[in-house]
């Protein structure tokens, strides 16, 4: 096996009493990472790092006699790790090594099952293995000297969990050792219950671990080593939990992230000419009429090297066309625990305020064009599972959806290449003039598809988004933080229900009568410049002629007075039943030249907050009225300016 990479080797010195003696001692660990993605049920087990006892000072038996000592390695740290000592699967004498320091130079000393050092001779003898309890191994030595001189050791090492060889007869200190045969197949410990230590386990029952800022860190997995020596296999004088610990024995870290997010995905508004049915046009080019892109899911390594579950070949990570792993994207339905990320599909889930279009449906980009065309991928439509109130959809991606989105439908690449560096905008490839966009090559875009013959709610959407393991894996889910998405409104449009219409039948000197309208348009957004159309709505509730009225700048302004709108309302409305004759509708009472209750609506599909000021003018008095209270407004996006929320009183805009 590979040698295990090292977390850090600490060194702690503890006075560790035994029964007639002081003895000082150092514990070392080879410490290692591993990927918390790989372990997913408490049953898993991985072996266990190497860790080194040295005594500093001396391991001593007099002539003919021995001297008993043991070593107890107890874990501890997060969650709560446990030793895998079921039958059959305790480490043997074939994992445990000791090493004697002669003049400062290492010299291996045998180690021998109990009972078995051969007359005239010395060994360490390993007599048993006991299982204190779940986190806690005693191991109990005994340094047996059959020669007739005394044996000192002087600095001692003993190191676990270590494959050892045969040892060839020694002299050590003019003490003949027993000759090590050749060791049978070793036994290392392991460590198992490790799911509380290392993630957590959603609601569904399927361990998942939360990502990225909402990630709860790093686990680890410490271990205490606690000696005895004397005379006996008692545990008597053994030093209690102030024995030498290191705090990185294993260290758990996630090596995979998801993020989700609303990137360049520009907020959009349905367009009321089309009774918001389609979506308003997007300058930027990003998706059409009845494509909207949402935002984007992005899936990354994360800077560290941490192990799959065999500890051995390839740290995990996404990757493409690994020559040790064919994980990822390369081939679906083949387990790996080398390092290679068993990758089954995509799930996101996106949380709408009001809800989805009728026949909506959502698919995977490799651009924020959400478009087929050119050299962009998009996938099929994902499969939705809504929630009871349908403002919740949770969408599937399969493995194959993804590889479609990744490269076109080869089945070689990995999720780490997303994008298309020629994806196709409004004018191009590569960094497009219009919409501003450089291509990326790192994320999918999540697009909306909406029919485009039936209403879009108005809504904000967020969204968490999980890259799934295959079944049977023992893998867990990498999942993200709900995160803001682009939101859906549907313009602005405004009723301004006190409107005196200018009457074109009376004299150009009397024009308006004894009283004047003047409307004053605001656009109040700090950067969204404002369309504006304006329509007729007839007293007998039909919709008149409507026209553009120009735009506004970001914080413009604007006066229009009843003659001005006159001129600018020319275009009749093709809507069954409309009524293009001007603002009337109601047979005029007495005394009238023009039928009262006509409203003038005003509307925009670029807008996310405007205001309408409405003013009288008298003029036989000079007297100026604002009647802007009278007004109404359909104001829906609240994400953009949610102080701006009035009544609600215009359901829909302009009908051309």
């Amino acid at each position: 096996m590979k040698a295990m990479k090292k977390l850090h080797v600490a060194a702690a010195v503890a006075s560790l009493f035994a029964v007639g003696s002081a003895m000082a001692a150092t514990i070392s660990q080879s410490g290692v990472t591993v990927a918390r993605e790989v372990i997913m049920k408490n049953s898993q087990a991985i072996i266990a790092p190497a860790a080194s006892f040295t005594y500093a000072g001396n391991l001593s038996a007099n002539a003919a006699s021995s001297q008993d000592f043991n070593l107890v390695l107890k874990l501890g740290g997060d969650g709560a790790a446990a030793w895998l000592a079921t039958a059959g699967n305790l480490p043997n004498l074939e994992t445990v090594q000791v090493k004697a320091f002669v003049a400062g130079a290492p010299v291996d000393v045998p180690v021998l099952a109990a009972g078995t050092t051969a007359a005239g001779k010395a060994a360490v003898e390993l007599l048993d293995i006991e299982v204190v309890d779940a986190q806690t191994l005693r191991f109990k030595f005994r340094l047996e000297n059959k020669d007739n001189v005394p044996v000192n050791l002087t600095t001692a090492q003993v190191n676990f969990n270590v494959n050892t060889a045969a040892i060839a007869a020694a002299t050590v200190g003019g003490v003949d050792f027993d000759a090590q045969p050749a060791p049978a197949a070793p036994k290392f410990a392991k460590v198992t219950n490790l799911v509380p230590t290392v993630g957590t386990v959603d609601a569904d029952g399927a361990a998942e671990i939360a990502t990225d800022v909402c990630s709860d860190g790093d686990k680890r997995i410490s271990l205490n080593i606690r000696n005895y020596t004397g005379s006996g296999v008692g545990v008597i004088g053994e030093s209690g939990e102030t024995g030498v610990t290191n705090n990185g024995y294993i260290l758990f870290s996630q090596a995979v992230n998801v993020v989700i997010g609303k990137g360049v995905a520009p907020n959009r508004s349905t367009n009321p000419a089309v009774e918001n049915k389609a979506l308003a046009t997007d300058s930027a080019g990003f998706g059409t009429s009845t494509v909207m892109p949402l935002g984007f899911v992005k899936f990354r390594n994360l800077s560290v090297d941490a192990w799959d579950t065999d500890l051995a070949t390839d740290y995990y990570k996404l990757r493409a066309n690994n020559a040790n792993n064919n994980g990822d994207l390369n081939t679906a339905g083949v387990l790996n625990t080398d390092g290679a990320v068993d990758t089954k599909e995509a799930v996101v889930k996106l949380y709408s305020s009001n809800g989805f279009a009728a026949g909506s449906t959502i698919t995977l980009s490799n651009s924020p064009f959400c478009s087929a065309t050119g050299a962009n991928n998009v996938s099929t439509a994902g499969t939705v599972v809504a929630s009871a109130d349908g403002k919740d959809w949770t969408v599937t991606f399969s493995h194959a959806q993804l590889v479609s989105v990744v490269t076109g439908g080869a089945v070689t690449n990995t999720l780490l290449a997303i994008g298309d560096p020629l994806a196709t905008g409004p004018l191009g490839a590569g960094a497009d003039p219009v919409s501003g966009y450089t291509a990326t090559t790192d994320r999918a875009y999540i697009c909306y598809n909406v029919p485009g013959n039936v209403e879009i709610p108005q809504s904000t959407f967020q969204g968490v988004a999980s890259l799934i393991k295959e079944d049977l894996s023992d893998e867990q889910n990498n999942k993200s933080c709900r995160r803001d998405l682009a939101g859906l409104g549907g313009g602005v449009k405004i009723d301004v229900r006190n409107f005196i219409g200018w009457d074109p039948a009376k004299p150009v000197s009397d024009a308006y009568g004894e009283w004047i309208n003047v409307v004053r348009v605001i656009n109040n957004s700090e950067t969204q410049s404002a369309d504006l159309t304006g329509q007729y709505i007839r007293a007998d509730g039909k919709y008149g002629k409507w026209g553009a009225m120009g735009e506004l700048p970001a914080r413009a302004a604007r006066y229009f007075t009843a003659k001005e709108i006159h001129t600018l309302l020319s275009n009749n409305s093709s809507l069954a039943g409309a009524d293009n004759t001007g603002p009337g509708g109601i047979t005029a009472a007495a005394g009238q030249e023009l039928a009262a209750n006509t409203r003038l609506r005003i509307s925009s599909t670029k807008a996310s907050t405007l205001r309408v000021q409405n003013y009288f003018y008298n003029t036989r008095t000079g007297a100026l009225t604002e009647v802007s209270g009278a007004q109404g407004a359909d104001f829906v996006n609240l994400e953009a300016s949610p102080r701006d929320h009035i009544d609600q009183d215009a359901q829909t805009g302009i009908k051309k």
